[in-house]
């Protein structure tokens, strides 16, 4: 095992780069996990390449895999893996179950549409000579899930979180990330070395009876919590101006450490648990989420739950950076990136364009919601890395997810941008006639 001290300083040193150019990006409103995949690319390759020797700081390298079996590696990808499960954990947590009844249709056919036609576009590569059948179920993952964070804080930037073309893509990607979970998990079995026919069918059972059974289960939680609260409130109201002694109080909150205690083993709870029933632990994590979802304002634990994913999630994608190493990587990726970038941005803003225009939005609307579900982000890399771990990825295919990941990423601000300013240019322009009309029908 390499000396501890050494591991402290690099992790000291790679935090700290990670968080100067995570800065750096989110200075000039981009995703900052862009800043920190490129902080663990540029530190291991600058290795790598002997343009800083890895014996100042006490990484030793091979000239095989010049990373994978380091300890650092191994220490990076663990605490990444903990920072991903509290990261669905917390989007989880974002997604009231009262919220998922009220999407409306035009947000069904988006989201179905996105998954589908990204879906079928990725797994269309099979006929590339690179990849085979699992790789390109999993390259069809990579592509069908799409990076809430980098689409919301776009909106946000912009000053447009209160439209109704923002309300519409939230809820949208409420019903796509669950559609997304879902069937990665079963992807993910049927991509195993002994899976069949049989097991395929029984895993996507298993999938599909989970995720209802936790949707009855918080369902059921959200009507007792509701219950309990109408009937505590008409007590109050009964005894509102009388002496009478009221034995029956609203709930208070628990303390904040107390609750992040108990969510956090809930969320481990549920996540190993799908994990030994053959899903992915994400899947568990994500539904522990929307069970404490119902209680934040008894068992307040986002704050808490935001400040461990600040601190652990940077290990994650700078260990994802550090798998990107150029040393061992050819230039046949070249056409292959090309291939992948195209149909991972065609298929994602047609889902999005043809799901607008089937909820009777404007073509400018449609445009705006097309472009903002470009990005892959977060989710893209987490299928990369689920690719590479298992086998199914080469080193040459996890490097192109990857940077399709970053590309469309860092492609999608601007875009969200120009279609949102077009919007308002629109409507200007609308209101700019109905006040001149107003005013020649005045006068």
């Amino acid at each position: 095992m390499e000396n501890i001290a050494a591991i402290i300083l690099q992790i000291f040193i790679l935090l700290v780069f990670a968080k100067v150019l995570g800065g750096v990006f989110e200075k000039y409103k981009m995703p900052k996990l862009i800043g920190e995949i490129l902080a663990g690319l540029i530190f291991i390759n600058l290795i790598v390449f002997n343009i800083i020797p890895g014996n100042w700081i006490g990484l030793e390298i091979s000239d095989v895999h010049p990373f994978a079996d380091t300890d650092l590696s191994k220490f990076f990808h663990i605490m990444g893996e903990l920072g991903i499960i509290f990261l669905l954990f917390a989007v989880g947590l974002e997604t009231r179950f009262s919220d998922m009844m009220k999407v409306g249709k035009s947000a069904s056919y988006i989201a179905i549409l996105g998954v589908v036609i990204p879906f079928v576009g990725g797994a269309l590569f099979w006929f590339h000579e690179m990849i085979d059948l699992n790789a390109a179920l999993l390259v069809g993952a990579a592509l069908f899930g799409t990076s809430t964070a980098v689409g919301v804080e776009c909106l946000r930037n912009l000053d447009a979180m209160n439209t109704n073309e923002a309300k519409l893509i939230i809820s949208a990607t409420i019903i796509d990330d669950i559609l997304c979970l879902a069937l990665l998990s079963i992807i993910i079995g049927a991509i195993r070395p002994d899976a069949d026919t049989l097991s395929i069918v029984l895993n996507a059972v298993i999938v599909i009876a989970f995720v209802l059974f936790m949707f009855f289960f918080v369902s059921r939680i959200k009507k007792i919590v509701s219950l309990r609260r109408k009937r505590i409130q008409r007590r109050l109201n009964k005894n509102a101006g009388t002496e009478e002694h009221i034995t029956e109080e609203e709930p208070k909150p628990m303390g904040e450490l107390g609750a992040l205690g108990i969510a956090v083993l809930v969320c481990l709870g549920l996540a190993a648990f799908s994990v030994n029933i053959g899903l992915a632990a994400i899947i568990g994590a994500f539904l522990a989420g929307m069970i404490f979802a119902e209680f934040k304002d008894t068992m307040p634990v986002e704050h808490n739950f935001n400040v461990i994913i600040y601190f652990m999630l940077p290990f994650f994608f700078i260990w994802v950076g550090m798998e990107v190493q150029f040393n061992i990587v050819t230039t046949a990726i070249l056409p292959l990136l090309g291939a992948v970038l195209l149909v991972a941005v065609g298929t994602k803003y047609a889902a999005g364009f043809i799901g607008g225009k089937m909820g009777k939005l404007s073509n400018d609307s449609s445009h705006l919601i097309g472009v903002s579900f470009i990005p892959r982000g977060e989710v893209g890399i987490i299928v990369a890395t689920i690719g590479l771990t298992s086998g199914v990825f080469t080193p040459d295919v996890f490097t192109v997810i990857i940077l399709m990941a970053l590309i469309t990423s860092v492609i999608t601000p601007p875009l969200v941008a120009h279609a949102y300013r077009k919007i308002e240019k629109h409507r200007s322009e609308v209101f700019e006639e109905l006040f001149i009309e107003e005013h020649n029908e005045n006068g």
